[in-house]
């Protein structure tokens, strides 16, 4: 499926069993490449570790727009545009200029329209009133990460605007802060006030450096292990038809799905973060154990935290937050679902998966009255928080409403247990099951999905060092095997 055909109708934006393919068959640079690990990253290490001054910066800025235009060809254009357009703009939105801030978030909001709804919104106008408006649209291609820096420029320019920052003066300094290759095209989403001093005056040393580089391989057999694992289960039996699923391939595919998206997503953030620590740039943590939360409203603490806390300062706040009384507060949740339901893919499978969420929020702040404490005892969160987001996922991962909704009816008819077809058999070898299980330990155990930041956690003591060589190198080892034995699988978030 192209990029542009998937984004038609009510079908998300990309098949997530399909190769990932940018502009004109461009594959994107992931970091489980070869290409990435034994040629542009030893490159980029060298070269702005040695660098000083300015001159690190213009690096940082020059690698990551070729790792940018590695994927993208000329649409790296692009995300240089928004880096001399955001530089700009902050100098006319600082001293609190509330027009100038809503005519450059609206221009930083109407390209992102542009490039990942038009083709959406113009075929529901089509579907209204029979006319021929998405064959306008029909070769706008979406730009990988689009989202993400997107967010990044709007934060900084609110954050100016309020005087939180001031405007940075050299567009180099600020172009490497936007375009930083690690945290590009999947997050987390930086804001310019927390990491700009790093950029300006990176924290090497030996200790961080080693700490990063235990932090990266953990994320690349977190990907090339345990999500791309759960992936090829995921992709089976969500291709099955609606009249094929069964109760078995509805709960194997939303529990495999489940393990997927959080292995693959954290794993990119624990990669960002690893590689940022080995350039001296740190980041924020992205994921705080999102299984383990016992509402939905403390899961949206631990998931994405990066994107939840943007919504919040940038949208939810700002509309009134819970200032307003009782209807205000539901509307201002429901609004901030939706955009993040959009945020996600322009189909209405994620437009109906940010509203579920939104709608659970608002019935646990009428029943619990917006505390998650209530719900810590492990049965409870056993019977509600996890089945619910587990649910939520199927609506995140189906291509339809129509497969979505015959998923969650199978997974509720615990009585049509029905035949295992032979591609589900053919997909579940020990090797899988072995895996599956030990993704699904390590999440329903209290320290397993914490162990990694702690093990890479920065400390000079001599035996957590050693630790992290003996472990690093063998981890290494472990993802090469499996990496020059696996197909190209890039990660699920590079789509938003």
């Amino acid at each position: 499926m192209g990029l542009s055909a998937g984004l038609k109708g009510a079908a998300p934006s990309l098949s997530m069993g399909d190769s990932f393919l940018a502009f004109g068959g461009r594959r994107i640079m992931v970091f489980s490449e070869p290409i990435f690990l034994y040629l542009f990253f030893p490159i980029a290490i060298l070269a702005i570790s040695l660098s000083r001054g300015i001159v690190h910066s213009a690096l940082i800025l020059t690698f990551s727009l070729s790792f940018y235009y590695w994927s993208s060809g000329f649409i790296a254009g692009l995300l240089l545009a928004s880096v001399l357009f955001n530089w700009g703009a902050a100098f006319f939105v600082r001293n609190k200029n509330r027009t100038n801030l809503w005519i450059f978030i609206s221009l930083n909001l109407a390209a992102l329209f542009y490039f990942k709804y038009a083709i959406f919104f113009s075929a529901q106008v089509d579907g209204l009133f029979g006319t021929e408006m998405s064959w306008t649209f029909r070769n706008v291609l979406l730009p990988v990460g689009i989202s993400f820096f997107t967010f990044q420029a709007i934060s900084y320019l609110v954050d100016v605007y309020r005087n939180d920052v001031a405007p940075e003066r050299n567009p180099i300094i600020f172009g490497a802060y936007l375009t930083f290759f690690p945290q590009l095209i999947a997050g987390p989403i930086v804001r310019f006030k927390d990491a700009i001093k790093y950029y300006r005056r990176p924290e090497r040393s030996i200790d961080g450096a080693a700490a990063g580089a235990s932090r990266f391989v953990l994320g690349l057999l977190k990907k090339v292990v345990v999500a791309d694992t759960a992936g090829r289960v995921a992709d089976a039996c969500f291709a099955l038809s609606g009249s094929d699923q069964t109760f078995m391939t509805a709960w194997i595919g939303a529990l495999a799905y489940t393990l997927q998206i959080y292995f693959d997503f954290s794993a990119y953030s624990d990669m960002a973060i690893g590689l940022g620590l080995m350039f001296g740039i740190k980041f924020n943590e992205n994921f705080a154990r999102p299984y383990y939360a016992s509402t939905i409203t403390e899961f949206w603490r631990r998931w994405h935290i990066s994107l939840s806390t943007w919504f919040r300062d940038y949208l939810y706040i700002p509309l009134g937050g819970n200032r307003g009384g009782m209807i205000l507060t539901y509307r201002n949740l429901l609004l901030v679902f939706l955009a993040t339901g959009l945020w996600h893919g322009a189909a209405w499978t994620f437009v109906l998966w940010g509203l579920f969420h939104g709608a659970f929020l608002i019935g646990e702040r009428i029943i619990l009255k917006g505390s998650a404490g209530q719900m810590s005892s492990p049965w409870l969160r056993a019977l509600y928080a996890m089945p619910v987001v587990i649910v939520g996922w199927v609506l995140f991962r189906a291509e339809s409403l129509s497969l979505a909704s015959s998923m969650v009816s199978n997974m509720v008819q615990f009585w049509e247990w029905g035949v295992m077809p032979r591609d589900i058999i053919a997909v579940l070898d020990p090797m899988t099951l072995g895996i599956l299980a030990f993704g699904l330990l390590a999440l329903v155990t209290p320290t397993g999905v914490s162990f990694g930041s702690r093990l890479t956690a920065p400390t000079a003591t001599l035996p957590i060092m050693a630790t992290r060589l003996a472990l690093g190198t063998a981890g290494l080892a472990v993802a090469n095997v499996w990496i020059l034995s696996a197909d190209f699988s890039p990660f699920l978030y590079f789509r938003f």
